[in-house]
């Protein structure tokens, strides 16, 4: 260091020097960027004899002293970033409990031709107009007749008890329109589909009995003779 506190006192003295005003700063920015130079290689000296330090722990009796102070502030600021670290992590949970959880959004339609999203109920779609089909309504299962619990269609025994579950009665065939072919309900007299008067099927009388009035055979109609003893029909 005596070596650069030379050249200052010689930059001072020709400071001095009437005109010499222009080559004393560029000497002065000389000393500077010099003096600056140097410390980056002694800075690089002791990031070297650190580096051995870290390693195994040993290090010249010379410098032993600043590795270990260099030490200590290294591990004082991996303290201060762990606590950095859990007051983060504290605030963060601190905002996530303070947040009121969203309530669950009814599943709405789903619009075929373009995809978009629509509300429960919707008609028509909010993102091209197209009108919006209900989902036909998923089938339901068999109650049981001793707990009450649901089961899905098909379940032989119940989920909840064990209960043998029994099929349900087969519901009665309607009446098909004769118009639409659309099944209706037993004792409909309109077609629910297309609003066609429904007839009741004629069901044919049962033919008269006639029995030979010589042996009481019966004898079915068109018949002349008696096909047990011959007699004639009457």
């Amino acid at each position: 260091m005596a070596f650069f506190d030379k050249l200052g006192e010689m930059a001072k003295n020709i400071g001095d020097r009437t005109g010499d005003a222009i080559e004393t700063n560029k000497l002065g920015s000389k000393i500077k960027a010099e003096t600056e130079a140097a410390g980056e290689e002694l800075k690089k000296i002791g990031a070297f004899y650190y580096e051995r330090f870290a390693q195994d722990g040993k290090a010249d009796p010379e410098v032993l002293e600043f590795c270990q102070g260099a030490k200590s502030h290294y591990d004082a600021a991996v303290e201060a970033q762990a606590e950095i670290d859990r007051i983060k992590a504290e605030n963060e949970a601190a905002k996530a409990a303070a947040v009121p959880e969203t309530p669950a959004v009814p599943a709405g339609i789903t619009c075929p031709s373009c995809g978009a999203a629509n509300a429960p109920d919707t008609r028509f779609c909010c993102g091209c107009g197209n009108k919006l089909e209900a989902p036909a309504p998923a089938p339901t299962g068999m109650t049981c007749p001793v707990c009450g619990a649901a089961n899905a269609p098909g379940t032989k025994f119940c989920c909840g008890c064990g209960a043998k579950l029994e099929a349900p009665a087969p519901v009665p065939a309607g009446m098909t329109c004769p118009s639409c072919g659309a099944a209706n309900a037993p004792g409909t007299k309109f077609c629910c589909e297309c609003g066609a008067k429904l007839e009741a099927p004629v069901i044919p009388a049962e033919p008269e009995k006639v029995t030979c009035p010589a042996c009481g055979t019966e004898i079915g109609p068109g018949v002349k003779f008696c096909p047990e003893c011959g007699a004639k029909k009457e």
